[in-house]
């Protein structure tokens, strides 16, 4: 009479790939517990270098330093200059640039809707918040190629000092409307924005979300301005 061993029995395969991946669950939880802090902290730092760049050109003409070197002294830089506020009945994060308190300018985070998801983005903006000094969207969903170009320099570049509020704008709409035109094609008003060819959905989208968003800040910036 022959006795099977475990090894022979159909259930040593399944207890074998449980104990395997019990095993290797318990290796990765490991690691990420090990790297969670260096993650954190990696993040947090490229976070606030996106902040610091967006600040430096207005942080380097109050102190006569070039942008570069403003940015090469991080995290130095950031610590004297930046740091994080708040406005009231204002869910973002909001940042000011001071030298010898005076106000720079402002950095605020926002967020969007795209054609596959959230966009969220970092914006600068001069103090009186009459001019965007440049934008950086650091994190979106959209299709490889096409809409994900909007974090490409040369779109996000034309951002740089434009005309945002309007000089008649009432509650609710103190936004310009900026106009998007074909890609390559030269930009006879200050408003007009090259889209990006192929994506007008998501060329909108960032539109919407500066007006919007931007929009919802100046109203706390006023509303804090009373206080």
């Amino acid at each position: 009479m022959s006795t099977k061993s475990f090894r022979d029995t159909m259930l040593y395969p399944i207890v074998f790939m449980l104990v395997i991946s019990f095993v290797f669950v318990g290796v990765l939880a490991v690691m990420y517990r090990g790297s969670q802090a260096k993650i954190e902290a990696y993040e947090k730092e490229t976070y606030q270098k996106m902040v610091l760049s967006l600040l430096a050109t207005s942080i380097g003409e109050a102190t006569d330093t070039k942008p570069f070197h403003i940015i090469a002294d991080y995290p130095n830089s950031y610590n004297k200059y930046v740091k994080e506020i708040s406005f009231a009945g204002l869910d973002k994060r909001v940042f000011i640039a001071e030298v010898d308190t005076v106000v720079l300018g402002y950095c605020v985070d926002i967020t969007g809707k795209g054609l596959w998801g959230t966009m969220r983005a970092l914006v600068a903006l001069s103090p009186d918040f009459k001019t965007l000094h440049g934008i950086s969207i650091y994190d979106q969903m959209e299709t490889p190629g096409l809409g994900a170009r909007i974090g490409e320099e040369w779109f996000t570049n034309q951002f740089n000092n434009f005309p945002i509020l309007k000089t008649d704008g009432k509650p609710g709409d103190y936004v310009l409307d900026a106009q998007l035109i074909p890609e390559g094609a030269k930009a006879e008003q200050t408003n007009q924005i090259q889209q990006i060819t192929g994506a007008t959905i998501t060329s909108s989208s960032v539109i919407k979300m500066l007006k919007g968003e931007i929009n919802l800040v100046y109203e706390a910036y006023l509303r804090q301005a009373k206080l």
